[in-house]
């Protein structure tokens, strides 16, 4: 309002007033408030101060804003994962207002227009690998996603795994069949090498072995088509829901695969598959309910799905499988073993016979040894300090002849300690002790030395026998060794005993 225009209200004001004497009826005549024409008369109509807005009302959103805005900006979370997180710290507000905030936070991006394909109930089911880098344990490591998803339902299964080889594929194939307690009839790729490949525009190479699996389960493949992403959409976005809901919820961080597999499963049964989604308005566990009577029957003669190698067993009495080693009996050293790893079981067989069964190990460049195959390597092959403390209880004789054995055998010392124990337990640990101080006179220090005194034969005139082929000592020698007292006897008397073994009649030195 002009000045002119405000001159002019002033004058019809102060006439109306005039009139009426009331500045009511003034302010109904003129259709005015009643303050307008109070201020007027008052000649204060340019003087009331103006009306100060009043505070905006406090969102419950706004204490929580500048953590939105790190979890947004910085974790880079969805708005239910943010809602997560600021449930936890008190936010009692709705999840509306906190998406629209989300939605002013976060940079926009550019849509693009795309086609929608209709799935029917129980027609399809659509899978696909993506890779993820994780922290296992504290290393970072990549891991492969496997999805199944039903188009219709969307329904999913969401499995991790060290690598897309065809055997993982299979068994994985066999896991979610399972849980559907169905099969597609129709099953779409993208362009994988474990399935098939497009050669050319107009011929499809399909993986034999993948072939005859198709085949054995009744489902038909379909490779989508080069450049046409959008029809292989159902299986993709829930990619992007596990990156964006899954793994972001625990930071991309785990004790180890187990770990993983463990709340990826959770994950599925307790979140992605119960949640009321976004398209459908309904949860797919629902849909699946309906769904699941279109779909094919399991069949009852699926071939077991396992995948076989040869490898030698090792030094270590281990096998090779991937990146890592499984123990079978140490006896097995060299030979050549089958292994079978079906699901999440590895079977060793030597010579046809099952020797070992491990879990899967689906860390990386470790070696898994069962407690009876490490105790059998103890008992066959003994550590250096319990070989020394069995050898040197056999008696005073021993502890010489320890030392003997260190200084002409070096680090072979521990062969010739183990067999020496296997002679005292045939022939007693009196007889081993004076064949030890026998032995020691001529300084020969070995195992065969104590073998050929035990048998009675001259030290340079017998070979060497085969471990194990020690023949009993004559009774006359061994009692002769039990009796003899290593510490102060004269061993030339022995040396007589030795030489006569098999003679005549002796005197009184002589073992009788």
């Amino acid at each position: 309002m002009n000045e002119q225009e405000r001159a002019q209200r002033k004058e019809r004001i102060l006439a109306t007033f005039q009139a009426t004497g009331s500045i009511r009826a003034t302010a109904r005549q003129l259709r005015m408030s009643v303050n307008t024409v109070r201020d007027v008369l008052r000649g204060t109509e340019n003087k009331r101060p103006r009306a100060v807005p009043s505070a905006p009302r406090q969102s419950l959103l706004d204490p929580f804003v500048p953590m939105i805005s790190r979890l947004v900006l910085e974790d880079h979370l969805t708005a239910i994962l943010v809602l997560q997180e600021i449930r936890a710290l008190g936010y009692t507000g709705g999840y509306s207002i906190l998406k629209d905030r989300v939605r002013r936070i976060r940079p926009s991006k550019k849509t693009r227009a795309t086609t929608v394909i209709e799935h029917p109930p129980g027609a399809e089911g659509q899978v696909d690998w993506s890779p993820y880098s994780v922290n296992l344990g504290g290393e970072q490591r990549v891991v492969h996603a496997f999805s199944m998803v039903l188009p219709f339902s969307r329904f999913m299964v969401v499995r991790f795994a060290l690598n897309e080889q065809l055997d993982t594929l299979l068994a994985l194939h066999e896991e979610a069949f399972s849980i559907l307690r169905a099969i597609p009839k129709l099953m779409t790729y993208d362009n994988m090498t474990t399935v098939g490949r497009h050669i050319s525009r107009d011929e499809i190479w399909i993986n034999p072995r993948f072939a005859d699996y198709a085949k054995s389960c009744g489902f038909d493949i379909h490779l989508i088509d080069p450049g046409r992403p959008n029809q292989h959409g159902s299986v993709e976005r829930p990619f992007f829901y596990v990156e964006t809901n899954f793994l972001l919820s625990h930071r991309s961080r785990f004790a180890d695969f187990e770990d993983l597999d463990r709340k990826i499963r959770q994950w599925c049964d307790e979140v992605a598959n119960v949640r009321i989604h976004g398209t459908t308005r309904e949860r797919p566990v629902d849909r699946l309910k309906r769904e699941r009577s279109l779909l094919l029957p399991l069949p009852s003669d699926r071939p077991e799905i396992a995948r076989m190698v040869t490898r030698k067993v090792g030094s270590d009495f281990c096998v090779p499988v991937d990146t890592n080693r499984y123990s079978v009996p140490p006896r097995y050293v060299g030979q050549v073993a089958t292994v079978k790893v079906v699901g999440e079981t590895v079977e060793i067989k030597v010579g046809g016979d099952p020797v070992a069964v491990h879990p899967l190990n689906h860390a990386r460049y470790d070696r898994k040894v069962l407690p009876e195959h490490e105790e059998a390597f103890k008992r066959v092959t003994p550590s250096r300090r319990l070989l020394e403390q069995a050898f040197l209880r056999l008696g005073p004789a021993a502890e010489d002849y320890y030392q003997g054995l260190r200084t002409q055998r070096g680090r072979g010392a521990g062969y010739h300690l183990q067999r020496i124990l296997r002679l005292s337990d045939r022939h007693s640990a009196s007889v081993v002790c004076g064949a030890m101080a026998y032995a020691a006179r001529f300084g020969n220090y070995s195992a065969d030395a104590i073998a050929r005194v035990i048998a009675g034969r001259e030290l340079r005139e017998v070979a060497s026998p085969a471990p194990g082929e020690v023949s009993a000592p004559p009774e006359r020698v061994k009692r002769w060794l039990e009796g003899l007292d290593v510490e102060t006897g004269e061993l030339s008397d022995y040396d007589r005993i030795i030489a006569r073994q098999g003679g005549g009649e002796g005197g009184d030195d002589e073992p009788r």
